[in-house]
């Protein structure tokens, strides 16, 4: 669809706004080439209506001269209650609802056609590398000559767009309705931060987190019968929460990798994740212990965050150690401008592609064989 050159972004905007009637749940319109993106600030306690909202609010959109189609993002955000307002308790009464409700409607897996194998890449600590380590993967993988997706879950901090130098690239609508994941480095990719400003806050709630973990499975076109995926790397936020039971309870996964560093404070929050993915009937490919050590000029280690905490963690609890890898310059240059170390000339390449080869390995034997019985020792 051509539109006439007065017809600029900004004033298609101004008519967005207008045919929506300038809601107060409206937080911004994105507008790119003949498409819209709508950030929709919804009720996590009624998601129905909020859900009613966003079709709604898409059809009046797509009504626009000049737009041919529009997606709409929810989203929350809880403004503080005004000053002197009493914060409003759920009795026990509710509480007791929900927990049966949970008991009795286990939410079902949702498929995702033409995929092959699903990983999630987890952390149940910050800071611990997760995001670096799921993109060199997925690159590995690629290279390999494997069709790759990755899609960044973590909303609130979504590291995906810098990591793979698509940053400030937005998402179009293909023919069938369905988002196009955005290109590089021979992956498909797709994250929470190609839809909203960089710089806003992720004022989410638990629900919204959720919807939009579902959104951006359901409605991106990662495959299909002619255009198949053999893997997709799924970048998880941190921790135990509610993303990560939605993912462990929701997608069909094959299995997770558990990312964490040799000292003390981030291998206790490894026997969490493990114990999650164990209580959710998730297979654990295995640990890899990141920033192993730093290797001088002269070829000396020096061990900044303990020495072999990973590979002692991974031995009690009864998994494989896919790999240790060290502080490395490569990684840190490739991660800032946009190219996967695993795919530099550098050791880190090698170690990478190592890694990649270990886990398309640990998939092939959970097809033949049982997943490793994780350990849990007194």
């Amino acid at each position: 669809m051509f539109r006439s050159k007065s017809r600029t972004p900004e004033s298609l905007e101004n008519e967005v706004k207008q045919a929506l009637g300038h809601p107060n749940w409206l937080q911004a319109v994105i507008i790119k080439d003949d498409t819209a993106t709508l950030v929709i600030t919804a009720d996590p306690e009624n998601m129905e209506r909020s859900e009613a909202i966003r079709l709604e609010a898409e059809s009046r959109a797509r009504s626009v001269k000049g737009i041919a189609d529009a997606n709409a993002v929810l989203t929350a955000d809880a403004p503080p209650p005004a000053q002197g307002a009493q914060r409003v308790r759920k009795g026990d009464e509710m509480a007791a609802k929900s927990l049966n409700s949970a008991k009795s409607a286990q939410p079902k897996p949702i498929l995702v056609p033409g995929v092959s194998r699903i990983i999630a890449v987890t952390s149940a600590k910050g800071g611990v590398g997760k995001s670096t380590v799921a993109v060199n993967l997925a690159a590995a993988l690629a290279a390999s000559g494997k069709r790759v997706g990755l899609l960044d879950i973590d909303v609130y901090g979504p590291s995906i767009p810098v990591m793979m130098g698509t940053e400030g690239e937005k998402p179009e609508t293909g023919e069938n309705k369905k988002v196009v994941p955005i290109k590089a480095h021979g992956l498909k990719t797709m994250s929470i931060g190609y839809m909203v400003d960089a710089d806003a806050p992720m004022v989410w709630r638990g629900p919204i987190v959720m919807s939009a973990i579902m959104q951006m499975l359901n409605d991106v076109d990662w495959a299909s019968e002619d255009d198949p995926l053999d893997y997709l790397i799924l970048d998880t936020p941190p921790g135990t929460g509610d993303a990560q039971l939605t993912i462990a309870q929701r997608i069909p996964l094959s299995g997770a990798i558990i990312v964490t560093t040799p000292q003390e404070v981030a291998l206790a929050d490894v026997r969490r994740g493990a114990a999650m993915f164990a209580k959710t009937h998730v297979p654990v490919l295995g640990i890899v212990e990141n920033m192993a050590w730093f290797e001088d000029p002269a070829g000396q280690r020096h061990y900044l965050f303990g020495e072999g905490g990973g590979a002692q963690m991974a031995e009690q609890l009864g998994l494989p150690l896919l790999a240790q890898l060290p502080i490395l310059q490569a990684i840190r240059e490739g991660g800032d401008a946009g190219t996967p170390a695993a795919l530099s000339n550098s050791s880190a390449e090698i170690a990478f592609r190592e890694f990649g080869g270990k886990v398309a390995s640990a998939l092939e034997t959970l097809e033949t064989k049982p997943a490793p019985t994780i350990t849990f020792q007194d």
